[in-house]
């Protein structure tokens, strides 16, 4: 494999200089391509929560919610705390994974999930907790019930089937389950897999009002 077939990783946060963290989440965006093909075939958005530090996290993604869904209702108590089996991890850093996409070219080889792993590696510093909700992302209205509420088993069986099926891949990447499907994993920011990433810049990108 030669530099040009190798996997690249880049990222980006975005967010007002003068940020609330009480109502504003802090979210990365790792980008993935190689360097034969610039572009972009593949994200995982990965959002930062430091224990202590963050003000009241529920509350936050309650305002800010993302794709988190289940996420912050199991790690955190209502007045944001950890709950009692995170706390006792004793984690420094809560890294929450939201989501991760490739194109439909890279689906079913693996390559989303390793490199989501290698992001959440070179986001963590030691004593970092990865947390990830392993499910399908439905893209439906506010208003429609998603499939996974059904009552017909039918309709529930294709996503249960899927449901099954990443929280078994999650595992093998040492994710366990910590409470309704909620999986966590101990970082060592020091073991990366084989991509070669880039370090995200300390500095914050001032962002201007857009119309959404």
């Amino acid at each position: 494999m030669t530099d040009q077939d190798r996997f690249l990783i880049a990222y980006e946060s975005r967010h007002y200089e003068d940020a609330d963290w009480k109502v504003q989440a802090d979210r990365w965006t790792a980008s993935f391509y190689t360097a034969a093909d610039t572009r972009i075939f593949g994200t995982a958005v990965i959002t930062r929560v430091v224990p202590r530090v963050t003000p009241n996290p529920r509350s936050v993604f309650d305002a800010d919610p993302g794709l988190l869904d289940r996420i912050p209702r199991v790690i955190f108590t209502e007045d944001g705390e950890l709950v009692p089996d995170l706390a006792k991890m004793n984690p420094s850093l809560l890294l929450l994974l939201e989501s991760v996409h490739v194109t439909d070219e890279w689906r079913g080889k693996g390559v989303g999930m390793r490199l989501a792993v290698a992001a959440l590696r070179q986001l963590a510093v030691p004593g970092a907790v990865a947390v990830c909700y392993p499910a399908p992302i439905h893209d439906h209205g506010p208003d429609e019930l998603c499939s996974y509420e059904s009552d017909d088993p039918e309709i529930r069986r294709p996503d249960e089937e899927a449901v099954a099926k990443l929280q078994a891949a999650w595992k093998r990447w040492g994710f366990v389950e910590l409470d309704q499907a909620v999986y966590t994993l101990a970082l060592d920011p020091g073991n990366h897999s084989q991509a070669r990433v880039r370090r995200p810049s300390p500095r914050p990108v001032r962002r201007s009002p857009v119309q959404p």
